[in-house]
């Protein structure tokens, strides 16, 4: 009788977890409206360092992605006059994550390092990040490695990446 009382506790706690995680991809599913802004740092191969303050915008949507089981998200980003990119991730109660993910950019005339001759160049970059969900809006802090896709020698790299998506 105990070991039957334990089985059915077991398979009830089971339950409310696994119900849990899928509540919580639930409330944030939908459409957003993102920036992200921080400072990205250049390195020439000759040591010679630059810095900017890149800022993008577009349009996010968050999908439960069933195949990878409870909590996992597909994100998908439409950059305004950019590129279209996506990621996989977690939601775990308030928090949600990115896994490591890449995609390319280009830095805009706005963003561009005159010594370092960035403009136009599209780089390719590897990120994650992990952030907060507050009501409809969701904080990130995400973090870039990348390289210019033309072969220069120069790394870029920024260490906090802000992402504010609010829910449309």
């Amino acid at each position: 009788m105990k070991k039957r009382s334990f089985l059915y506790a077991c398979v009830l706690l089971t339950a409310v977890l696994l119900t849990a995680c899928n509540k919580d991809v639930k409330k944030i599913t939908g459409d957003y409206s993102y920036k992200l802004s921080g400072v990205v740092n250049f390195e020439d191969a000759d040591g010679n360092q630059a810095s900017i303050l890149a800022s993008k915008r577009g349009q996010m949507n968050i999908v439960a992605d069933k195949k990878e089981g409870k909590g996992a998200i597909v994100v998908t980003f439409n950059e305004m006059n950019g590129g279209a990119y996506s990621c996989t991730g977690k939601v775990e109660g308030d928090s949600i994550f990115f896994n490591p993910y890449e995609f390319s950019t280009r830095f805009t005339s706005a963003d561009s390092v005159v010594d370092l001759i960035q403009l136009g160049h599209v780089y390719t970059i590897q990120s994650q990040g992990k952030g907060v969900i507050r009501d409809n809006i969701i904080l990130m802090e995400e973090h870039w490695m990348g390289r210019p896709e033309n072969g220069d020698m120069i790394r870029m790299k920024a260490d906090k990446i802000t992402l504010l998506a609010e829910e449309n």
